[in-house]
Formats: structure tokens, C-alpha cells, sequence
């Protein structure tokens, strides 16, 4: 009778183990891209400001933003004073965009104007006209933290493919995590079990257990907020667009936004901004990260000041201003004009996938489960692998292709950060050189694989190629850029000096695993050599 009920039992594990092995493996690979891309996305900002040497000056809070826009506004195209933006850049400049909105040559509405870009002594250092979306792919500043978000999101495919792409991987991820939840049915023992294999070394199988088991409610998480923002981006937004407003973008955009589709252009003299950007920050203990200001010089005029989640909150802020007199109006929702359990939910998603809620110790601690959730991956595709190949030796291409990828990517994306370095040091094109450093690295990689017939030796060639762009990186930065530690210290630039040790650490480990590898090889090969010897003094006494 208890065989009876154990084949069952049985069976659904069975069943289980192949549906987490199958939804890892089929997209294993693209899964650990996404991974690792978006624990780097975690702490972008933070790239960012190290990419660029330069530490956020908080201009909103101290620049005269009412003279600059006034002088700006002087010298533009009414017909894109429908609405500015104002945010700070990387480089220490404030950003001024004056624009409308209209379809794009892809046909998704977007934002055409002009950008200025205004130093701290107010003087302009860029312009520039076009679609706000192309003008940003454009922004050195933001190439190498920009290129990197971008492979996480959308895989740097084509919209809207890249983001099917990211959505469906969200979902084998999401399958993973909870057939692994699933399969746990000693789920506390999983958390501390590691046992030693007779080598005294952990058992691989162990470790991908717990560490998996540990990352469990974390996955499920991610999984489900990056499923949603990119199925929400490719179809949700389109969807309504057609069904609720008739496909009139433009009008489905100012529902969302909480914005009417016909205001008052009766000229009127705006309220100070400086007034109500004073007003936001003594409110919010925290300088925006942008404005946007509506129908700037007219009675219907109005400033929204947005706010990342500030210490102790989750979710954004966004204070709106009527800006003719500059009295405060409302606490906007982040969707609609009221608020709603859809707009709570959209401002918490962002916050949670990014780990945004709790600053620099939030960040941290989402990089380490990301670096669990990519430990899982490997030893998951690793475990199949090896498992494979002691069935059939055709299956060392299996191991090959990790090897390619698990150790290709971070140096790819080392190489991205170096052609950044390169080109801006050159006075060239950052956002051209920073993908094409990524694939020229790529090819490299590839090429190295193909040639290598040693998946040790291929493995360890990898290493060193990672660990050396990790200490030279460090090194690049300061010597493009002038800025050192001492400046970071007297700044108080944390980021800097984060992601310069971040990368010092990964160095370091990255030769510590090459010289560990050298010292299992060297015993192992002495180990074989002892037997050897021994087998030989046993046959030669049994002769005697």
C-alpha cells in the first residue's frame, strides 16, 4: 500500500525537477544575462556618477532656475513651451528640455523640442533639437549607465522584441523559482545543508540548493515586477492605447498623467520656481530628481516636482504646484488623477525590482541576492552539463557554452566601461564606442572559445582577462578623469569609491580562483602521481 502511494509522490516530484530543470536550461543562458545586467542596473546611478567622476551637486536646490529659464524661454521656439523639464546631468550640468509632443518616426508619441545643457556659471555648453528620446541616446553622460540598463531591459534588441524577450525569461525565471520553491521538501535543512564531497570540497549540488533556496522569495520578486514592466511596455500601453482611447496615444498619455487635453493660453507671469522648488524640498527633505513645468507663462501653468523614494518610503513623490501663483496642490498619484490601488501598486514596482526604497544599503543588498540568483544559474547549467557529458561525450559543447557566456558577459561589459574610458579621453563618440567595445569584446571572446580546446584552460584565460579589467579599471578612471580618492573623501562621493573597490574585490577574487585551480590541479596531479608510484612499488615487491 505505501508503494502505491510513494509512485505518486514520485511521479509529481519527477515531474516537478523536469519543469525546473527544462525552464532553466531552455533560456538558461539569456536568464543569466538578464541577472547579471540587472544587478549591475541596481546600482546605475551610482555608474554613472563613477563613470563620469563627478558626484550629484544638487543644482535644482542651488543653481537661479527662474533667470536661466527665463533666458532660455527668451531664446525658444514658442511652440515648445508647452512643457520643460529640468533635471541635473552626470557632468554637472542642469538640462533644460523645451518641448511638445508628437509621433516619432516609429509612430509612439514622443517629446520634440530643444535641449539646452547649462553649466554652473550659466552658460550654455549644449543644444540641441529633436526627439527627446533620440537626443537621449545621444547623452555621453549617461552612455556607459544607459547601455547596461539597456541589455538588462530590452537585451539591446529592437522595440518591441527586446522587451518580449525580457518578459518571457521573466516568466521561465518566475517558473524556476517557484517549482524550486516547490521541490524544497525539507525547505529549512535546504537553507544550511552543504555537505563535503570525499575530496572535502562543498558538493556542487548543495550549494546550488541553498543558495537557491535563499534567493527563492527574492527571485519570485524580480521575476514577477520585470515580467510585468516589460509585458506592461510592449503590450499593456499599446492594448489601451487601441481599446479605451481609440489608438489616440496623445489622449491615453494625459489620462495617465493626470493632465487635461485642452488648457487656457492666455498669457500670465508665472510664480518663481525657485519658490516652489524651496517649498518641495523643505516638505520633502530631498531635492527632486526633475521637474516638469506645463504651460509655462500662461494662466493654466503648473509644476510637478518629482521625488525618488527618500528614506524610510517605498514609493515616489510627486508635489504639484500651481505655478501662477505658486501655492502647493496636491500629492499626485503616479498614474490617473486620483489616488487608486493601481497607481500604490505602479509606484512600489519600480522601487522593489531596482531596490531603490533604502539607498545604498537596499542597493547592496539586492547585488548580493543578484549575485545568488546568477550563483544559481551557473551551477544550475553546470550541473546539467556535467551531468550530460558522463552520459556522452558530445555534450562537452554544453560546457564550453558556459564557460563562453558565465565569464564572456562580465568581461564584455568590462570592456564597455573601457571604451568609455578610451573614447571620452579622445574627445570621441562615448555612446557609438561604449556598445561597440561590448561587441568588439564579444567577438573576441567567441573567437577565443572556438580556438581553446581546454574548457580548463579557456575558463582560466577568462579569469585573468576579467581580473586584469577589473584592478586596471580603477586606475583608467583616475587617470581620464584627475579625480581621485582623496577628492571622492573631501566630496563624500560614496558612489566612487564603492564601485572603485567593488571592482578592486572582483579583481582579486577573479586571480584568487585562477591560483586556487592551479593549487587543485598541482595536488591532484601529485595525488595521481602517489598512486602511481605506489601501484608500482606494490607490483615490483609481488615480482621479487
Amino acid at each position: 500500500m505505501s508503494n502505491l502511494n510513494e509512485q505518486p509522490i514520485r511521479s509529481k516530484a519527477k515531474a516537478l525537477l523536469s519543469l525546473h530543470s527544462w525552464s532553466g536550461i531552455v533560456l538558461g543562458m539569456l536568464l543569466y544575462a538578464v541577472i547579471f545586467t540587472g544587478t549591475v542596473a541596481v546600482v546605475s546611478d551610482e555608474v554613472g556618477e563613477w563613470s563620469n567622476s563627478n558626484l550629484n551637486q544638487q543644482m535644482l536646490a542651488t543653481q537661479d532656475v527662474d533667470s536661466v529659464l527665463a533666458t532660455l524661454a527668451a531664446q525658444t521656439d514658442r511652440a515648445y513651451l508647452e512643457e520643460i523639464s529640468a533635471y541635473e546631468d552626470h557632468r554637472q550640468n542642469l538640462v533644460f528640455f523645451f518641448h511638445t509632443h508628437k509621433q516619432n518616426p516609429s509612430g509612439v508619441m514622443d517629446e520634440y523640442g530643444v535641449q539646452y545643457k547649462v553649466n554652473g556659471q550659466g552658460e550654455i555648453v549644449q543644444q540641441r533639437e529633436g526627439f527627446g528620446s533620440d537626443i537621449y541616446a545621444q547623452d555621453d553622460s549617461y552612455a556607459l549607465s544607459r547601455f547596461l540598463v539597456s541589455i538588462h531591459t530590452e537585451l539591446h534588441l529592437p522595440a518591441p522584441w527586446g522587451l518580449i524577450l525580457t518578459g518571457i525569461l521573466g516568466l521561465a525565471m518566475l517558473v524556476a523559482a517557484v517549482s524550486g520553491f516547490m521541490m524544497h521538501r525539507h525547505l529549512f535543512t535546504d537553507l544550511f545543508t552543504i555537505r563535503k564531497q570525499r575530496d572535502g570540497k562543498p558538493l556542487k549540488r548543495d550549494s546550488h540548493t541553498v543558495a537557491g533556496t535563499w534567493s527563492i522569495p527574492f527571485a519570485i520578486l524580480l521575476a514577477f515586477t520585470g515580467s510585468f514592466f516589460s509585458f506592461a511596455t510592449a503590450f499593456g500601453l499599446p492594448a489601451m492605447a487601441v481599446v479605451a482611447f481609440g489608438g489616440d496615444q496623445e489622449a491615453m498619455m494625459h489620462t495617465l498623467v493626470g493632465e487635461q487635453a485642452h488648457k487656457s493660453e492666455a498669457p500670465q507671469d508665472s510664480a518663481s520656481i525657485n519658490g516652489m522648488l524651496a517649498d518641495a524640498i523643505g516638505n520633502q527633505s530631498a531635492v527632486p530628481t526633475f521637474i516638469a513645468i506645463s504651460h509655462w507663462g500662461t494662466e493654466s501653468a503648473s509644476l510637478t516636482a518629482f521625488f525618488m523614494p527618500t528614506e524610510g518610503e517605498v514609493g515616489f513623490a510627486q508635489r504639484v504646484y500651481d505655478a501662477t501663483n505658486g501655492e502647493f496642490v496636491e500629492y499626485k498619484p503616479l498614474v490617473g488623477t486620483v489616488p487608486s490601488a493601481g497607481s500604490a501598486i505602479m509606484s512600489l514596482i519600480y522601487p522593489i525590482h531596482f531596490g531603490t526604497f533604502a539607498g545604498l544599503m537596499s542597493k547592496i543588498i539586492w547585488i548580493s541576492l543578484g549575485v545568488a540568483s546568477c550563483y544559481v544559474t551557473i551551477t544550475g547549467l553546470q550541473l546539467y552539463a556535467f551531468r550530460n557529458e558522463k552520459q556522452a561525450t558530445g555534450w562537452q559543447w554544453f560546457s564550453r557554452m558556459c564557460v563562453w557566456g558565465f565569464t564572456g558577459l562580465p568581461l564584455c561589459s568590462l570592456s564597455s566601461a573601457l571604451g568609455f574610458f578610451v573614447s571620452g579621453a579622445l574627445q570621441s563618440n562615448q555612446s557609438l564606442w561604449t556598445p561597440v567595445s561590448f561587441l568588439l569584446a564579444a567577438a573576441m571572446v567567441s573567437l577565443i572559445t572556438l580556438i581553446i580546446r581546454s574548457v580548463r584552460q579557456l575558463q582560466l584565460i577568462l579569469l585573468v582577462a576579467n581580473g586584469a579589467l577589473c584592478l586596471a579599471l580603477p586606475v583608467i578612471r583616475y587617470l581620464t578623469s584627475g579625480f581621485g580618492w582623496i577628492q571622492a573623501i573631501e566630496q563624500g562621493n560614496v558612489a566612487l569609491m564603492f564601485i572603485d573597490a567593488v571592482l578592486l574585490l572582483c579583481g582579486v577574487w577573479c586571480f584568487y580562483r585562477v591560483y586556487a585551480s592551479n593549487q587543485a590541479q598541482e595536488s591532484d596531479h601529485t595525488a595521481t602521481e602517489t598512486v602511481a608510484s605506489e601501484h608500482l612499488e606494490t607490483l615490483s615487491g609481488a615480482a621479487k
